[in-house]
């Protein structure tokens, strides 16, 4: 009899892949159809191109246009134009004063606002004062103004509160059928929270059903939008055909077998072409995660993660015999995956940067471990040594190291090991991670053995029911969003794209986890990955 038959194991019933074999969905004839688009593609960017330069002219059109750029997903052709075009504007006293002129209405300086902040640019929240009224509030008959979609923007959160007005008010019925839609997605998943490549392509369609759109604007979009969609259905393809050889569904039987919803969270990290390599990577260190997860939440005995976590530990290059044959089997992927990886820095000239994300990974054993630890004694925590803890299992710290890894001489030691030093907006990622999971997850776990969570801990420590307890967690997880805005400001305190894939992160998990755990039941990301990969854009 095999040990796996022999103990008892906190077994999940997760939900099975709903993707058996995702590849048959993937048109063979996309080599011809690429060639036909990049000609196509390559003159319409010379257009747009014309046209972004000639809205320099007039600063408010020219936001607006880089807007439009952000929205539907081809602003990283333009970045450094963008960059520059908003610093010039940002440090201009004449815009600023422009900004604040009764005639800027609440549309123009919501989105003015958002562009800003959204490439770094502080702008101070006061160009909203002009909007409210004696007692400090926004002025009534905002509410009902449709234009005041715009301003509903990253950020500017009070104009939330209109919306949800305006919906009780059935104000909604007045506007145009396609921005009701867009008015109800966004309350839903705002825009500053959501994954690029969704937001992308919604917007796409919003933007086709306005009356003054910009056609060749719109046709550039789509071109972009399906070119890049066939590099991401061969990178998913790379990935698939690692996990098949892996016979990772064979011989790890007791995990979450997601591929597809894997690199759709490497997606959401980066969508660009530029970072194809590190996409592939990513989703196959998030497939690692996900066994390392399962093996320590959902099989390991406590005898069984002590040698395991003792092997990641001391780093070892073969698995120790006294755990299961599965759990060695997801060791030695771990520690092949590992070397590899550390074996391309050498190679690059980035020695050192292997060692940094060894030690992500090697805390993020030793937090599992910790829970283990708890789950056996039946202890809750209190919520501080909870805290403590659930920073490392939020597992962010692994996955925004393994984000660095192939980004080139930007993610250099110098990075990584500002990326080990705690800054302010990991421990915000972390917190991010960790709440919106736990609180979305509760009811799920609690039908099993499992560790004690943010909402137990909570309620141990200061004594309140679970629902007042979601309610100060909730609080704290606002605080960290406020924590990512801020440490998004310039100046910086590593390279910007860096910065990005700590807070594209963070959006994936708003999207993944925020109204249920989607990665654990799969079937609520199926829209998302139909939309992103399966089903292109018609032209």
């Amino acid at each position: 009899m095999s040990i796996e038959s022999e103990v008892h194991r906190p077994l999940a019933d997760y939900s099975a892949n709903i993707w058996e074999d995702i590849l048959t969905h993937f048109s063979k004839s996309e080599l011809e159809t690429i060639d036909t688009l990049k000609e196509k593609h390559s003159t319409l960017k010379e257009a747009v191109t014309e046209s972004f330069m000639a809205s320099k002219e007039n600063p408010i059109e020219n936001i607006k246009f880089i807007d439009a750029l952000c929205r539907l997903g081809i602003s990283y052709h333009f970045e450094i134009d963008i960059i520059e075009q908003l610093g010039y504007a940002f440090n201009s006293l004449d815009f600023n004063q422009l900004i604040r002129h009764d005639e800027c209405d609440l549309y123009t300086v919501g989105l003015l606002f958002q562009v800003f902040r959204q490439f770094g640019f502080k702008l101070s929240a006061d160009v909203f004062e002009k909007f409210k009224g004696e007692d400090g509030k926004f002025k009534e008959h905002l509410v009902a103004d449709a234009s005041v979609e715009h301003s509903w923007r990253r950020y500017h959160r009070p104009s939330s509160r209109f919306f949800k007005l305006s919906l009780k008010r059935n104000f909604i019925s007045i506007y145009p059928q396609h921005l009701a839609v867009r008015i109800k997605n966004a309350l839903k998943h705002p825009y500053h929270k959501g994954i690029s490549r969704i937001e992308t392509r919604k917007y796409i369609s919003y933007y086709e059903a306005e009356e003054k759109r910009d056609a060749v604007l719109l046709e550039f979009a789509k071109i972009d939008f399906n070119m890049l969609q066939m590099l991401h259905r061969t990178e998913l393809a790379c990935v698939t055909r690692w996990y098949e050889a892996m016979e990772i569904k064979s011989k790890v039987t007791y995990t979450r077998h997601r591929v597809a919803e894997a690199y759709l969270w490497s997606i959401g990290a980066y969508f660009e072409p530029q970072y194809s390599q590190a996409r592939v990577k990513t989703a196959i260190a998030l497939i690692i995660f996900t066994m390392l997860d399962d093996t320590y939440d959902a099989y390991g005995t406590m005898e069984e993660l002590e040698i395991f976590t003792d092997a990641i530990e001391k780093w070892l290059p073969a698995p120790p015999n006294m755990i299961p044959e599965s759990m060695k089997y997801v060791y030695r992927i771990m520690v092949d995956f590992y070397e590899k990886l550390e074996e391309e820095f050498v190679n690059e000239g980035r020695s050192g940067c292997g060692f940094h994300l060894k030690k992500a990974l090697k805390t993020m054993a030793n937090g599992y471990m910790q829970e283990a630890k708890w789950l056996k004694e039946k202890y809750t925590a209190t919520f501080d040594e909870y805290m403590e803890n659930a920073l490392v299992t939020s597992g962010y710290y692994s996955v925004s190291a393994m984000t660095f890894s192939r980004m080139g001489n930007v993610a250099n030691l110098d990075a990584f090991e500002w990326l080990s030093s705690n800054p302010k907006i990991r421990v915000a990622s972390e917190k991010i991670g960790r709440f919106t999971d736990d609180i979305s997850t509760y009811e799920f776990e609690r039908k099993r053995e499992h560790v004690a969570t943010a909402i137990d801990c909570y309620m141990k420590q200061f004594g309140v029911s679970k629902e007042q307890a979601v309610e100060g967690i909730n609080i704290m997880l606002s605080d960290a969003w406020k924590d990512m805005n801020q440490e998004l400001m310039r100046p910086h305190s590593c390279p910007f794209p860096l910065l990005m894939r700590i807070f594209n992160l963070s959006r994936v998990i708003d999207v993944f986890y925020r109204y249920q755990d989607c990665y654990t039941h799969p079937e609520f990301l199926k829209e998302h990955i139909v939309s992103l990969f399966i089903e292109d854009i018609p032209i």
